[in-house]
């Protein structure tokens, strides 16, 4: 023997005690540098989320968060029991928030406060809680995947929890402070808990005769471990109420296991006992947070104790069951059958007994794991269900490969199961009826993908222990490493210490290697699907709140507190505490705030107001009513009414609400229930056949009319038509579900590669006139110009208007409205004429101005009388410290009143009425020169009677009754009528120059068109725009900014022809 050799053989004890170290050790730096991953890709944007030296979270619900973790922190360790502070006009309670999650963040702030911590605090500790909890998961899922795939697949678990970009990572980031992360690490631990019971159980044996003869030294373990996982799983309902899914699903569970026991020959009752002892313990726990007597998924009620007592009592049931056919020797086919009968027995009785209860069962079941969902649901994102022929395309985006290779764990169970191969049958039987249960959920609300996730981790865990023992490596044979009887080692441990790895074989490396490639590698290259980090980056921004912050500071620092509008002395105490009731008596002074409900955590939690509709989507019904009212009388009527008269004060809009072209447009129709109302009839999809895509939507009338519009887009003025025509042939509607009816509208045939859609014509009788004579066209429906006459609203005004901007809509992200009695304004003028009432607004964050416009008809005497929201003078005498508002949007001088009109020639010159406004743009050939108030109005010289008057800031808040009274005078007829003298009524309004596309204050008002006709074409070229961009956008006639209304590439030109983008 060789020297050399010798030197090698000597070596070889020192190598296998390294080896023996390694396979020891080797996941720990593993783990750690996946662990360390994972805290890394959540936590290192969180300075996105300051913004002013605020804290700002994603999404709604962190918002009521931080109410409740305030109040906790405030209160230590009690929850709100119940909260004023949302849901005018009656105030709410609701399980979900303020529950175990609250308290740990709570105690958390608590103690890096050192018992008094500061707000920065307590926001820092709920923003970074998400992270923390998404990264603690980790444990649970480590010792799932080492129960079922050894030490390998524990570190495979962890690996696919920390790569996949899924929705777990979207709401584990920090800043995503909601409960989501929260359950899926306590329904994780849950998960081991149960495991770790079943597994307990299937080593122990235990059995009724036990119980009988007091055996406790053999029903230790398993009912203390039995124990254990029904504390996880109140722990789960604690941090989350509607976690009876989890209960759920061991029913489903329990029935299958231990049926399938019994028709395998072995006992039923090892693991009924898990069952019995570990929902009873459930039960119990949640009585402790009971906050309701009634039944309730998503509170603290008896639904919770009552199912779950009813799952353990099933489970003894069908113990005994097993015992009866034994003794009286009956065929054990026949136990299925009764056990089937026995459960439709139970429901046909309860729906007997309590019929709205099965009732609740049913429907929260189908909500849950129907695979589908109601119309109003799926106005919330996370509540959308996933369409089957979209679910590998969803899933691979979640989960890579991974669900895939999951899908074969789940093929090599059954098969393991159906042969017997496998004494694991209860732990791995639970894990397929668990993961059936979240693919059913994930598929009917895709929210359920992050609970997906730790089923797919799991599964894989499995198929990568079941690989590694398969090429035989691990401690003895398959069928050892899997029979689970490891006696020595501790409860309920499987794992497999000192796995062989000296001496592996080339095909051993290759096929493990090909299997821990298979399910990592795809979501390391990941081709058109970003990335855990790129998904990541991506969602570290607090969103829309940024937008609506300046806003609801505003609102909180002027607008009277809660109970001292009007000069009351009632405030209310934000971090009060409030006796429970159905319905809370508001005190005098205290008001409400309508929105959309996506917006009301921010009104509660930032600008400390009461809205009227919030996430919960209570009131939704009321908020969509009358945002989509079309008379004002009507909309006021809608407006909930404290039992004791208080009344709602403020509506708040954002310009997602009047774009058709957003994503949140359409909500409010889905819940509108006040009269029939579809889709289609609010706007039409201008939808272009030849080249197969919607290119615009075009509003109806119905648009125009709704309170939403009427506000955000108008500022309550009245509007009027103007000669402009949108030209289509032919029309489609379609059923679309919550929605109701939609409209598509096709474009004209083309003519010469161009389609002829909006004409404009001299005067709106030329162009009612063509619309009636072509049978397929509407006057209006973009730029703002409704088709018909919309009156003024005469009790809200515009009195704030965020800095904010949308690039999408160029106009203030945000507009708040004070409902106010308006001032009476009597007045005198020429009889049966209409006298117009005119005053300019300034919006200072915004740098523009708008008008308001109200209208009266005079009788035969000549008398007339309106209301005005809006004031001119005497802001200051009615502010906070009166019980009113600081109002930011004010008048640039006093009301003009106007009617009849003088006659005369038209001006020419430099002084004529036509006011070129030139609208250019960067993309493609646009560029052309509108005359924007083009025309002959110059023959009109200006009102016949005018008269100029103030409104007090007191008359238009009610606080002074005397009626202002106006008296037109007759104008000579060679008078001037101001700077606009020559050109009539609005014919020169504004600068005429917009250059690159920013249209100037008011060019667009006035009359429209010379011509005889003026024809715009829609290109249908390739590369036409198929979405609006912020290019296309205009102002309406009245207001100076507002949403986009207008074919999506279409530049209105007289003569020529309009490129589309």
């Amino acid at each position: 023997m060789s020297q050399r050799r010798e030197q090698v053989i000597e070596r070889l004890p020192a190598s296998d005690a390294v080896l023996g170290r390694l396979e020891n050790w080797y996941h720990v730096p593993i783990l750690a540098a996946l662990v360390s991953f994972m805290a890394w890709i959540r936590v290192r944007n969180w300075e996105t989320f300051l913004v002013d030296g605020r804290v700002l979270f994603s999404g709604n619900d962190a918002w009521y968060h931080y109410r409740q973790v305030s109040y906790t922190v405030r209160n230590w360790p009690e929850t709100m029991p119940f909260d004023p502070w949302t849901s005018f006009p009656t105030g709410t309670s609701v399980g979900q928030f303020g529950t175990l999650f609250d308290q740990l963040i709570a105690t958390a702030a608590l103690v890096v406060g050192l018992g008094s911590p500061t707000e920065r605090t307590i926001s820092l500790a709920l923003l970074f809680a998400p992270a923390a909890l998404g990264v603690l998961t980790v444990i649970p899922i480590y010792f799932v995947g080492r129960r079922l795939g050894d030490r390998p697949g524990g570190v495979v678990a962890v690996a696919i929890l920390a790569l996949a970009p899924g929705d777990f990572l979207r709401r584990s980031i920090v800043g995503f402070s909601d409960h989501h992360v929260a359950e899926a690490f306590f329904q994780a631990l849950a998960v081991l808990a149960i495991l770790v019971a079943l597994a307990v159980a299937r080593q122990e044996k235990p059995v009724s005769e036990q119980l009988l003869d007091r055996d406790l030294d053999g029903l230790r373990r398993p009912i203390g471990w039995a124990a254990l996982a029904g504390v996880t799983i109140a722990l789960y309902i604690w941090a989350w109420p509607p976690a009876i899914l989890l209960i759920g699903i061991l029913g489903a569970y329990f029935t299958l296991a231990l049926t399938t026991d019994y028709l395998a020959g072995d006992s039923p009752e090892h693991s009924a006992l898990v069952g019995a002892v570990a929902l009873a313990v459930t039960g119990v726990l949640s009585l402790v947070p009971l906050t309701t007597l009634s039944f309730s998924p998503t509170n603290f009620s008896l639904l919770q104790p009552v199912l779950a007592f009813a799952v353990a009592a099933g489970c003894v049931f069908m113990a005994w069951l097993a015992r009866l056919f034994d003794a009286k020797g009956l065929p054990r086919l026949g136990y299925p059958a009764v056990v089937a009968a026995g459960i439709v027995g139970v429901f046909a009785l309860l729906a007997a007994v309590a019929p709205d209860l099965a009732a609740l069962i049913r429907s929260q079941f189908l909500r849950v794991a129907g695979f589908g969902t109601s119309a109003t649901a799926q106005t919330v994102g996370e509540a959308q269900p996933i369409p089957l022929g979209e679910a590998s395309a969803t899933f691979t985006y979640y989960f890579g490969l991974a669900y895939l290779t999951a899908g074969a764990a789940v093929a090599v169970i059954c098969w393991r199961l159906a042969t017997d191969r496998d004494d694991r049958r209860a732990e791995l039987l639970f894990v397929v009826t668990w993961t059936a249960f979240l693919v059913a959920a994930t598929l009917t609300q895709q929210r359920f993908n992050y609970y997906l996730l730790l089923a797919v981790a799991t599964l894989n865990a499995f198929l990568v222990g079941w690989v590694i023992r398969l090429v035989g490596v691990g401690d003895g044979s398959e069928n050892a490493s899997a029979s689970g009887d490891r006696s020595g080692r501790r409860a309920g441990s499987d794992d497999t210490a000192g796995t062989r790895w000296g001496g592996l074989q080339t095909y051993q490396v290759l096929t493990i290697a090909a299997a821990l490639l298979l399910v990592t590698a795809p979501f390391v290259v990941r081709g058109q699907y970003p990335t855990a980090g790129e998904r990541a980056d991506s969602s570290a921004s607090p969103g829309e709140v940024a937008a609506w912050e300046g806003s609801l500071e505003w609102m909180r620092e002027s607008t009277p507190r809660e109970g001292t509008y009007g000069g009351a002395d009632n405030p209310m105490g934000y971090y009060g505490t409030y006796e429970r009731t159905d319905d809370y008596n508001y005190p005098k002074g205290s008001y409400g705030v309508i929105s959309w409900w996506d917006y009301g955590h921010f009104i509660t939690s930032i600008g400390q107001r009461i809205p009227v509709a919030n996430p919960f989507q209570q009131n939704a019904i009321e908020a969509a009513n009358f945002l989509l009212a079309t008379n004002e009388s009507h909309a006021n009527e809608l407006l909930p009414t404290d039992q004791g008269g208080q009344e709602v004060r403020y509506v708040m809009l954002d310009w997602k609400l009047a774009d058709p072209s957003s994503n949140k447009f359409f909500a409010p129709i889905v819940f509108y229930d006040d009269r029939p109302l579809s889709e289609g009839d609010i706007y039409s999809r201008l939808y272009d056949r030849e080249n197969q895509r919607q290119v615009a939507t075009i509003q109806r009338q119905r648009y125009y009319e709704s309170m939403r519009v009427r506000l955000y887009q108008f500022h309550g003025s009245s509007a009027s038509p103007q000669p402009i025509v949108i030209d289509y042939t032919g029309e489609q509607t379609v059923q679309a579900g919550g929605v109701g009816e939609r409209r598509y509208i096709f474009p004209p045939q083309s003519e010469n590669g161009t389609q002829r859609i909006v004409r404009q014509f001299e005067n709106t009788s030329a162009a009612r006139a063509f619309v009636e004579r072509d049978g397929s066209a509407q006057i209006g429906g973009i730029q703002g110009v409704p088709s018909e006459y919309v009156p003024a609203l005469e009790h809200y005004r515009l009195v704030h208007a965020s800095a904010t901007t949308s690039s999408q809509a160029r106009a203030p992200w945000v507009k708040t409205f004070a409902r106010v009695p308006g001032a009476e304004i009597e007045g005198t003028g020429p009889p049966n004429a209409t006298v117009t009432a005119s005053v300019e607004m300034r919006m200072p964050n915004a740098g523009e101005t708008f008008t308001y416009t109200q209208r009266a008809r005079t009788d035969s005497e000549g008398r007339f009388t309106m209301t005005v929201p809006y004031s001119t003078t005497g802001y200051e005498q009615w502010g906070t410290a009166e019980g009113y508002t600081d109002v930011n949007v004010r008048a640039t001088g006093p009301y003009t009143f106007t009617a009849g009109e003088r006659n005369g020639t038209a001006a020419t010159g430099t002084n004529a009425t036509t006011a070129n406004a030139t609208n250019t743009t960067s993309e493609g050939n646009a560029t052309g020169d509108a005359n924007a108030t083009a025309g002959n109005a110059a023959t009109d010289l200006g009102p016949a009677w005018r008269a100029n008057a103030s409104v007090p800031e007191g008359a238009v808040v009610g606080e002074r009754n005397a009626t202002i009274d106006v008296r037109l005078e007759r104008v000579p007829a060679n008078a001037s009528s101001g700077p606009n003298a020559t050109g009539g009524a609005n014919a020169t309004t504004g600068n005429a120059t917009a250059p690159n596309g920013t249209n100037a204050s008011n060019a667009s008002q006035g009359t429209i068109g010379s011509a005889t006709e003026v024809v715009t074409t829609l290109s249908a070229g390739p590369d036409a725009a198929t979405t609006p961009t912020s290019a296309d956008r205009r102002p309406s006639p009245v207001s100076t900014t507002g949403p986009w209304a207008r074919p999506a590439g279409v530049e209105i030109h007289e003569g020529g022809t309009a490129d589309s983008r």
